[in-house]
């Protein structure tokens, strides 16, 4: 009966965006974060969306990194679409150190 985790994201034009994955403490490195990830990319894709895509820490293991073993690509300043680039520049206005966060997509197929 207790919340082990969550995943809070919305439908934004043909992409999810991901803006929180959580797992509680005790309850991490079991793969619960890899169980809801994955549940929120099939929903994407069974709704015919064309990408989840997320913004994360670059040098945090669990989060760029695991954000990569589940096929997700960063984006480099090129690459970012002007929803994601208003995202970063919003956490950075909130206090977040832009340098050390970095938006990713997985493309659906």
């Amino acid at each position: 009966g207790r919340i082990l985790g969550f995943v809070n994201g919305e439908r934004l034009g043909q992409d999810f965006h991901v803006w929180e994955v959580s797992v509680r403490r005790g309850c991490q490195g079991q793969g619960l974060g890899r169980a809801l990830m994955n549940t929120a990319i099939e929903q994407a894709r069974s709704q015919g969306l064309w990408a989840v895509t997320l913004t994360t820490f670059r040098e945090v293991a669990w989060n760029e990194p695991f954000y990569r073993s589940l096929g997700f690509v960063t984006l480099d300043e090129a690459s970012l679409t002007s929803r994601l680039a208003e995202v970063l520049e919003a956490e950075a206005g909130a206090g977040l150190i832009r340098e050390t966060r970095c938006a990713m997509s997985l493309t659906l197929a």
